[in-house]
């Protein structure tokens, strides 16, 4: 009983940060100061009274639209408030009654403004991205002096090794900051000579460098591999769908034959339909050719600015920030 009070004042204290996320998002995307003036609506700008403001309750009793011109509210505002609520009860769950669940809750606070941002109005903040960043260099400096303090005092003389000095936190933080940053600058480059745009843009390698600074550059490889994946899954739909409103029946077909002739072929090899080492080599090359012209259709829209599919990649890093930190 006194664990599912705990968790529920969490979780109400959860989004009760929300609901300053939400006011840190839209200051931000307005230019103003996140303290003055008073929450407001951003229609009639009448300032709101204080139960207007009470997380996920208001919105529902004011079904959704402002209590004095009608205007419909966003939906951004309970979304954020609930998410942000389940983010620290996760976390506190993760981590307990410790400092890394605070940093928890400011990282994870962080990301949220960020994913916020990047999706709504397609914009990135510095200071957003900075503040991530500052966060992560001062918990690799913490979990450093702990871990030399702790090794003084059951080892005694703490010596700097090569060995440490590569592979302590800082170092590690650091390294995750570069490589973000240049991973993603690599790529966003290689648009230029695909489409000829940045693939997307810098503010992503600030994420990038953002993610780097807090999991470190090992973890940082994973979580941008688990970013294209999401992104993927959320794209597809929306690509295909696009592709079928178009009426780009070439594109359709080859994607749709490159996805079942590659579930039939792992499926093929599975089932050791495949032992034959000239099957297996034949049919993998009707697979890469497939993959190929298929890519090819893919590029050749993507060249075209009018059918280009463009989603956010931010939201898809931070998610993928979100699993691994939770995880």
């Amino acid at each position: 009983m006194l664990v599912a009070a705990i968790l529920l004042l969490i979780f109400i204290v959860g989004l009760c940060i929300g609901s300053f996320l939400n006011v840190v998002v839209l200051r931000a995307l307005s230019n103003e100061s996140i303290v003055f003036p008073g929450s407001k609506c951003p229609k009639c700008q009448h300032k709101l009274l204080w139960w207007h403001n009470i997380p996920i309750l208001s919105y529902i009793i004011l079904r959704g639209k402002c209590g004095f011109c009608g205007e419909k509210i966003s939906i951004q505002y309970p979304i954020v408030e609930f998410l942000t609520g389940v983010m620290f009860v996760l976390a506190f769950l993760k981590f307990g009654v410790s400092w890394d669940s605070l940093f928890a809750w400011i990282i994870g606070s962080l990301f949220i403004v960020i994913a916020a941002t990047d999706w709504r109005e397609k914009v990135v903040f510095d200071i957003h991205t900075y503040l991530l960043i500052g966060v992560g260099l001062l918990y690799a400096i913490l979990v450093t002096a702990v871990d030399m303090y702790q090794y003084h005092k059951l080892m005694g003389q703490f010596s700097f090794t090569t060995e440490w000095i590569v592979g302590n936190s800082i170092a590690s933080t650091l390294l995750g900051i570069i490589i973000g940053f240049v991973i993603m600058e690599i790529v966003a480059r290689i648009g230029y000579l695909i489409a000829g745009s940045r693939a997307f843009g810098e503010g992503d390698s600030f994420i990038a460098a953002g993610l780097g600074a807090v999991f470190g550059w090992r973890m940082l490889l994973v979580i941008l591999v688990l970013s294209v994946i999401i992104q993927v899954i959320i794209t597809l739909p929306i690509y295909i769908k696009k592709e079928f409103d178009d009426k780009n029946w070439m594109t359709i077909i080859s994607l749709g034959a490159f996805f079942i002739y590659t579930a039939a072929f792992a499926m093929a090899a599975n089932f050791g339909w495949l032992s034959n080492q000239i099957a297996y080599v034949a049919s993998a090359i009707v697979l890469a050719v497939i993959g190929i012209f298929a890519c090819r259709e893919v590029l050749r829209g993507i060249k075209n600015p009018e059918n280009r599919t463009y989603l956010p990649f931010g939201p898809a890093m931070i998610l993928a920030g979100f699993i691994i930190l939770l995880l």
